[in-house]
């Protein structure tokens, strides 16, 4: 496949970053801080990222990130800054640059600053408890993201529906390798979010007795796992000795999959991931790869949500009582048979030149066979 000639160093700088730097999704990588918008400006040092509106706004809302550096953290704090201030407020940030012990710090710090109303982005949800009582004590309104769980004294938590997604993400991976052999499950200890998916394809793939699960305990930061998958590949050179990879998230198995194309098992072991992040379009689409699936979430549409419910319950617009604690957004699997479509959906025309990649030669590739079919949760 024909590909952008800064495609693979493309490549090489993003895992070359996340070994600098680190990584988290509910943990996303914890690298680069993202880019800020035109109305924002930097207040704070290189290990206290702060951002702040240009121009102050009629009322003010904090958003505390745990971090943000991955397209999923991106796209939901970006998607809530910019409703807030189309709104006609302003927004304070506070990124804790995955530093669980900062995150809390920084939330306590918001809450005492005079704001009006708080997002709090990942987090655990027993700790954040007696934060959000805090903040429930000074009248302060609180929507959270991507808890995985209601947190007390919040409004509720938007983010995709992890079981909804795991399951489809473990659903691609057993189909794709025939429901038998041995799959390595690739995640974060203690990441409630990557605990869920973990869980629910373990309990997804016990149907299946000829499938063996083996746990890759990992850190945030790909290039890490690149080299525990290396060393799991050395350990197993026969073919059919490794069936699969199931990625609780895209950005987490990038250095897995170079590990296995270096290896020249593409075609014989597979991987799925979860997020539909650019990096997971561009693992789908790459020459000799591993990854077969990701399911993409409308991150988007998580930080919309929840920016729109707050100021709703701020403006009496919306009764606190009739909020979901749990408000999922949509999702959709990504496959090489609608690979193309999926990608611009997500992500828009630009995508290609974003990617590095050529649309036309990539449809050859992989013409479409399938239409994606969007999946979005009833709650009552």
């Amino acid at each position: 496949m024909k590909m952008k000639k800064w495609y693979a160093l493309f490549l090489a700088a993003a895992l070359f970053a996340v070994t600098l730097t680190g990584c988290t999704v509910d943990g996303q990588e914890s690298g680069d801080p993202g880019e800020k918008s035109e109305d924002s400006q930097d207040t704070g040092t290189e290990n206290e990222a702060v951002t702040e509106s240009k121009t102050e706004g009629d009322f003010k809302i904090g958003i505390a990130a745990r971090e943000i550096t991955n397209d999923y953290n991106r796209g939901v704090v970006t998607a809530s800054q910019e409703a807030v201030e189309a709104a006609g407020g302003s927004v304070v940030i506070a990124d804790a640059q995955a530093d669980v012990q900062k995150h809390n710090e920084n939330i306590e710090n918001l809450i005492n600053s005079g704001i009006d109303g708080l997002i709090v982005h990942l987090g655990d949800a027993e700790q954040l408890e007696p934060l959000m009582a805090e903040a429930e004590k000074k009248g302060i309104p609180v929507i959270t993201q991507g808890i995985g769980a209601p947190v007390a004294h919040t409004l509720g938590d938007t983010n995709g529906d992890d079981p909804l997604m795991a399951t489809l993400a473990s659903d691609a991976l057993l189909a794709g390798i025939g429901y038998e052999g041995d799959v390595y499950v690739v995640w974060v200890p203690g990441a409630p979010l990557l605990e869920t998916r973990k869980r629910i394809f373990e309990a997804v793939a016990a149907d299946f007795p000829d499938v063996k699960i083996h746990e890759v305990p990992a850190e945030h930061n790909p290039a890490k796992v690149q080299t525990q998958i290396e060393e799991i590949l050395t350990a197993n050179p026969e073919e059919g000795s490794i069936a699969g990879i199931f990625g609780t998230y895209d950005q987490l198995v990038s250095g897995a999959s170079e590990a296995i194309r270096r290896a020249g098992r593409g075609d014989e072991i597979k991987m799925v991931g979860i997020d539909g992040d650019i990096i997971g379009f561009q693992m789908l689409f790459q020459e000799d790869s591993p990854f077969v699936a990701t399911v993409v979430q409308d991150a988007e549409s998580i930080g919309q949500q929840s920016a729109q419910i707050l100021l709703g319950v701020m403006d009496g617009s919306v009764e606190p009582k009739t909020v979901s604690p749990k408000i999922p957004a949509s999702c959709y699997v990504a496959t090489g048979k609608n690979g193309v479509e999926a990608a611009e959906l997500k992500w828009g025309e630009n995508f290609w030149e974003d990617a590095g990649l050529e649309k036309e030669e990539i449809e050859k590739i992989y013409p479409k066979k399938e239409e994606v079919l969007v999946a979005l949760p009833s709650i009552p």
